[in-house]
């Protein structure tokens, strides 16, 4: 307990708050939240609603004094300073229910992605309220955050969607059909340079096997024989 055994000097030196620097108001509100903190025994609620009250009600101490008081983190004062009345309440409640954060199920998804495409520019701290109003129970900003991402619902898979969805909206331009002529019409003529160029020397063709010519020797030419004519003079 955050004021167990102590008095009320002891209690603030503990917070490293100096008495002889407090005003007449300071050491008045923190004389009110010490006997209150005295008589609940210091158990969650009180110490909850205490430190709810010593963040908001200018008392003028910093955040890591206001927690040493009542007896929490540092990190949750920091936390809690962020909430409203409304949700400290809420908070309290569902941690004596044994559920002090809820959990996003797949269901879910369906009405946060909704949300946030109504509402492009509103904040994480609005989307939790959000979260709250309709299944009444409040998540972590991590818990939150790990379930955006695994449903594409962060900013930057947002913004991807978006971009891709004004893209496609674009008019796509279509390929203009050439006309067909009319029957009986002239057909255009073809321009000279669809044609090969015409050669400037002749050269022989042939598109069949290379033919023999024979020999030009005539050491090798094949001998001929004379044979002598058997018809009658």
């Amino acid at each position: 307990m955050a004021t167990e055994g102590q008095t009320f000097d002891q209690w603030l030196r503990g917070a490293r708050v100096d008495p002889e620097r407090l005003s007449d108001q300071q050491r008045s509100v923190l004389q009110a939240a010490f006997e209150f903190l005295r008589r609940s025994k210091g158990d969650y609620s009180s110490s909850r609603i205490a430190s709810h009250f010593l963040l908001h009600c200018g008392v003028g101490l910093e955040v890591t004094q206001v927690a040493r008081l009542v007896g929490i983190s540092s990190r949750s004062a920091f936390r809690h300073r962020k909430l409203s009345a409304k949700q400290v309440g809420q908070q309290i409640h569902h941690h004596f229910s044994g559920r002090p954060y809820g959990k996003l199920l797949p269901r879910h998804a369906g009405s946060i992605a909704e949300f946030l495409f109504t509402h492009p520019e509103a904040t994480r701290d609005e989307l939790l309220d959000f979260i709250g109003r309709t299944w009444k129970f409040r998540v972590s900003k991590v818990a939150l955050w790990e379930f955006l991402k695994k449903f594409g619902l962060d900013r930057g898979s947002l913004e991807e969607t978006r971009q891709a969805a004004a893209h496609e909206e674009k008019p796509r331009v279509l390929p203009q059909a050439l006309e067909a002529p009319a029957s009986g019409g002239l057909v255009p003529l073809v321009p000279d340079k669809f044609f090969l160029a015409a050669p400037s020397t002749r050269a022989p063709f042939c598109c069949g096997p290379k033919c023999s010519r024979g020999s030009t020797r005539p050491a090798i030419a094949s001998p001929t024989t004379t044979v002598r004519s058997s018809a009658a003079s």
